[in-house]
């Protein structure tokens, strides 16, 4: 092997170890990002455009509703949004999940 061959040898080896640590560290950063978990206060920080999405994933999620139902996106930001301000204002630690029947009870009067 010549000299030309050794160096372009070890600067693909050096481009595949590489490549292959930051394939490794990227697998390790992957992470959900789901509303699961959030509290009031979070959603109340939001970015008002993102709150009706989150709003819908809390509302519709895990649910079985009877004739595939579920709650309309329209309903969510037109009356599930503000009501879920206003209960997040009063109980800012509680997690979306939790007031999520309140929401639900006043969405149907």
């Amino acid at each position: 092997m010549n000299k030309f061959s050794l160096s372009t040898a070890g600067i693909l080896v050096a481009a595949l170890l590489t490549s292959v640590s930051v394939n490794a560290a990227t697998d390790n950063a992957k992470t959900e990002v789901t509303p699961k978990g959030m509290n009031c206060q979070e959603f109340i920080d939001l970015n008002p455009q993102t709150m009706a999405p989150v709003a819908f994933w809390v509302l519709n999620e895990d649910e079985d509703f009877k004739g595939g139902d579920y709650v309309d996106y329209n309903e969510t930001v037109t009356t599930a949004v503000p009501l879920t301000v206003e209960l997040c204002k009063k109980h800012p630690q509680s997690e979306l999940s939790k007031i999520k029947d309140e929401i639900k009870k006043e969405l149907s009067k």
